[in-house]
């Protein structure tokens, strides 16, 4: 077990702040940021920092938190994990606003990390738009395994588009790679 369990080789999970939502607001309304997430429509500056003030603080079904950089501590993205108590089983999500770094990454390996040794899930899913190559690679990196695909799922920017449902196991989860 990890001795830092929210940390990882570049980033911290910490808890979220009400200063977190002018960057939160800025990737939201990002086209690069939300192409894949599914964002249909603009997000306004106030809903943000409400949504960022009224984020249940981590806890048994939910823990959400902002990723900073090791190196310097500025916020890079955001994740979290909602959890099924009764199956230990959990839901993942990460949204990067600084990318090409390693980042996303080392997050998805953190988070993964911290819904296994400290929340003692069993099972972790995501599931992600299936054009989105670069995500894919990342979670196979961390050691998630495509089980299938929901074809057609859901209409984007005037197309439709799949949905690949992935999960991991602890056994599964890729530690660290050494430099």
């Amino acid at each position: 077990m990890n001795t830092r369990p929210y940390e990882g080789r570049l980033v911290r999970l910490r808890a979220r702040d009400s200063e977190d939502a002018v960057a939160f607001h800025s990737w939201f309304n990002d086209w690069q940021v939300t192409n894949w997430m599914g964002v249909r429509y603009p997000v306004a500056r106030g809903r943000e920092a409400w949504f960022v003030e009224h984020t249940p603080e981590p806890g048994f079904t939910r823990a959400a938190f902002a990723v900073e950089a090791l190196a310097d501590g500025r916020l890079v993205g955001n994740c979290e994990l909602q959890c099924e108590l009764e199956d230990r089983t959990g839901t993942v999500g990460i949204a990067m606003g600084e990318r090409n770094a390693g980042f996303g990454t080392d997050t998805m390996r953190t988070l993964c990390r911290v819904g296994f040794e400290v929340m003692n899930l069993h099972r972790i899913g995501l599931t992600v738009d299936a054009s989105n190559e670069r995500a894919r690679h990342v979670y196979r990196k961390v050691g998630f395994k495509e089980e299938g695909e929901l074809r057609d799922h859901r209409f984007i920017r005037g197309q439709y588009r799949g949905t690949v449902v992935m999960g991991l196991f602890r056994a599964e989860l890729k530690r660290e790679e050494t430099q």
